[in-house]
């Protein structure tokens, strides 16, 4: 596709599956030391509230709010942790590669998110355009690469903004892209780069192709398609 016409029209990160040789870690290496850093964050805070609550009981401190503080960057710690594993787990074992309706699996996914959007004051708006193929690649991947893009969209919008998610096709495969059109401003955060890199890492880890423009956002997933007759 032309760049000058793709959704993500300044896109400011480009991976494809013939741009990643597996004799060329040092892509990868970034994302860990990304993880690495954002776990580092609640793991701090986390030493500072320990330390507050060991002082002695005569000191005048809440604390329940340490504990509350405490259980949150734990929680934060565990999530990061997870994410971490599964970038490890995408680069080191081999995708499935099956034939399956992308709108099926990711359907229900996108309608339990909308609920959360619409809680938030944020719009989504789906566009489809047929006919459309089944791809070949990794549901599980997919339904996990495309959680963490969404999740990162709500992040990045704010009360009255849309998200857009369109699916096409194009020179053999089916491309997913979120967008919002609305610039926000807001600087991507360490976790936020996480799990950007999670999702790119889960599909180019199974032939796909990966685009991020950072503001305004917009991620495309590219996915090949199962040619009619194959």
């Amino acid at each position: 596709m032309n760049s000058a016409t793709h959704p993500c029209s300044s896109t400011t990160e480009v991976r494809d599956a013939t741009d990643e040789p597996a004799e060329d870690p040092a892509r990868f290496y970034a994302d860990i030391i990304e993880g690495l850093h954002a776990i580092a964050q609640p793991l701090t805070i986390l030493r500072a509230a320990m330390e507050v609550l060991a002082l002695p009981e005569r000191a005048a401190i809440d604390q329940r709010r340490y504990l509350d503080i405490s259980t949150k960057q734990v929680e934060r710690t565990c999530n990061l942790f997870s994410c971490l594993q599964d970038l490890v787990a995408a680069k080191l074992n081999e995708a499935q590669a099956v034939r399956f309706d992308l709108w099926e699996v990711l359907s229900p996914m996108i309608e339990d998110r909308r609920a959360s959007l619409q809680a938030s004051g944020i719009g989504i708006v789906v566009a489809r355009h047929e006919p459309e193929e089944p791809v070949v690649g990794d549901v599980e991947r997919t339904e996990q690469a495309v959680a963490e893009v969404l999740k990162m969209a709500e992040s990045l919008s704010s009360r009255g903004d849309v998200i857009e998610l369109h699916a096409s096709r194009a020179h053999g495969f089916c491309e997913l892209t979120l967008q919002n059109t609305r610039g926000h401003g807001k600087r991507m955060s360490s976790p936020d780069r996480l799990g950007l890199s999670l999702a790119a890492m889960n599909i180019v880890s199974q032939r796909g192709r990966y685009r991020f423009e950072e503001d305004p956002f917009c991620v495309s997933l590219a996915l090949p398609v199962q040619e009619s007759g194959e």
